[in-house]
């Protein structure tokens, strides 16, 4: 199929819906991710010339979201309208007689609202016994594509994975939609051209579609940063719910325990005792977090007792270290004040997440076959009281059987020097590193190198030309 140019990314997850949509017969998916990463942009893209009928479920009563979806129905399928369905199972009978034998998409978009409350608690609804029914007797028969959409990502693998789930075994794929690729984030930058600015662009969006489609490449990093944070009408500071990926984290101790990860207390006991919450409490809470991708462990390498938390999205962790307490303040004037006062902060910010841009830099790689091996999982390291007679501190450490990665990640105007290597080198020579015998070093520099640095076969030197003209 073909799909408008104006469209960036999303090519892989477009192949993957068309090869359903033409197996000549019934598809159902589910189409799963956290909120703001493109679900909704993705469908609108895949729909063109198709039937389609579309749905998107607001979070209302199910008598509300039935009469909408009735309405909607009768637009969209170019009929008068002829009152509301009296339940379900007769929806679904009209959408059915609507594809008969032709190929067609259904989407619901947010399906879970039809089924829980916004407290998590069930809704009275036939809605999922009806859908079994449908799919049954009717919709297995036919050769359209339904596909149900969430953004509750435990919810909906919950809905998958459950043998007592209505619906479960029925659908016959499941696309889990995640923020882009590195290259793809890259076109939405394309116009950027200055490195160093798109490097902190990078740091504060990452590769979210969402975030990265509200830069303005004519703006350097601080204009953006004005537009999307510091104005009176700044987009996140007028409207924070935009930048909130789940509805858990807005309140009470979830809310709390993202804003002490923000602020650098990162550990299990660290967040027990600066919240007060026994060890238990606060394990539940942290796997819900990262069951809806708000936050992720990241391992010690040698050491899972000294495993730290982080924010997978960088622009929320923004949000509640400088813009939270703040957004008052700056609705009403300030935020230039503010910002001022927050500088050195906000600078030593945009360092730090270098080093998660540079290890999105090296998943891509990952993902496309391009280290030594393929590796499960990154960490860092940090070993106190080595046997150098000093602590050790490593950016990104990855490591299977004989292969060891780590890399080491500065944002620096200045070009990283022989001493960087020397240091690295030497941190690498302890005894808990020794047994790897097939290495790859990244060593990461903003500004390049200085000129007696040589790149070889394990020693990886990576510049911003290097990064951003990587869009294999």
């Amino acid at each position: 199929m073909h799909y408008k140019m104006r469209y960036l990314g999303r090519a892989k997850e477009l192949k993957l819906l068309d090869e359903r949509y033409l197996t000549d017969k019934f598809e159902f998916g589910y189409l799963y991710g956290q909120r703001r990463i493109g679900k909704t942009s993705l469908l609108e893209m895949f729909k063109e010339n198709k039937k389609a009928l579309m749905f998107y479920a607001t979070d209302s009563d199910d008598i509300d979201i039935r009469d909408d979806f009735s309405r909607f129905f009768y637009k969209q399928a170019g009929f008068n309208y002829q009152g509301s369905f009296g339940n379900w199972y007769s929806f679904f009978e009209a959408v059915s007689d609507y594809f008969k034998e032709d190929f067609g998409l259904f989407v619901i978009d947010e399906y879970p609202n039809i089924i829980l409350t916004r407290d998590g608690k069930r809704k009275k609804t036939d809605f999922l016994s009806a859908l079994q029914r449908a799919i049954d007797n009717m919709f297995k028969h036919q050769k359209f594509t339904l596909i149900l959409t969430g953004s509750n990502v435990s919810f909906l693998e919950t809905e998958i994975n459950d043998s007592k789930a209505p619906l479960y075994q029925r659908n016959t794929f499941s696309l889990l939609l995640k923020k882009f690729e590195w290259n793809e984030a890259l076109e939405f930058l394309d116009d950027v051209a200055d490195h160093f600015e798109k490097a902190k662009i990078l740091a504060l969006t990452n590769t979210f579609p969402y975030y990265l489609s509200l830069i303005n490449p004519k703006k350097n990093f601080e204009e953006n940063l004005d537009d999307l944070f510091y104005k009176e009408t700044a987009t996140f500071t007028d409207d924070p719910s935009k930048i909130i990926t789940s509805n858990v984290v807005t309140s009470g101790l979830y809310a709390s325990i993202v804003k002490n990860i923000s602020n650098g207390n990162n550990t299990l006991s660290g967040l027990c005792e600066a919240l007060n919450t026994d060890t238990s409490k606060m394990a539940k809470y942290l796997k819900e977090l990262i069951q809806d991708n708000i936050i992720k462990k990241r391992a010690n390498f040698n050491s899972n007792r000294k495993s730290k938390y982080e924010i997978c999205d960088p622009m929320l962790s923004f949000y509640y270290r400088f813009i939270r307490e703040n957004s008052e303040f700056i609705k009403t004037g300030y935020g230039n004040v503010i910002k001022k006062e927050q500088n050195i902060q906000i600078n030593d910010f945009i360092n730090h997440a270098f080093e998660y841009e540079c290890l999105t830099y090296l998943e891509y790689l990952n993902k496309n076959g391009r280290l030594n091996t393929f590796y499960t999982d990154f960490g860092n390291c940090n070993i106190e009281n080595s046997e150098l007679k000093r602590s050790i501190e490593l950016d990104i450490v990855s490591s299977k059987k004989d292969y060891l990665l780590v890399a080491e990640c500065k944002f620096s105007k200045n070009k990283r020097t022989i001493s960087d290597v020397k240091d690295m080198f030497e941190d690498l020579s302890i005894a808990a590193f020794k047994h790897y015998k097939k290495r790859e070093l990244y060593l990461f520099g903003a500004s390049g190198f200085d000129d007696n640095i040589l790149s070889d076969d394990i020693l990886k030197l990576i510049d911003l030309d290097t990064m951003f003209n990587d869009n294999q």
